[in-house]
């Protein structure tokens, strides 16, 4: 696998922006749905956010270099 430019800047810049996320929400990822199933139901602004993050991933996927 030959090696990607910027590669370090690419996973420090998406690492930062992940872990922002999982401060923001004070909650891993996995868990979420637990919240969501105990009754917390703010926890579904951060499901609908990643959600919604994936997707306009999805969109522009093809324009981004990989």
């Amino acid at each position: 696998i030959p090696p990607k430019r910027l590669s370090i800047w690419r996973y420090l810049l998406g690492g930062i922006i992940f872990g922002f996320g999982w401060a923001l929400t004070g909650a891993c990822p996995g868990p979420m749905f637990i919240l969501a199933g105990n009754g917390v139901f703010v926890i579904f602004v951060a499901i609908a956010s990643g959600l919604l993050g994936t997707y306009a991933y999805g969109k522009i996927r093809h324009k981004l270099p990989h």
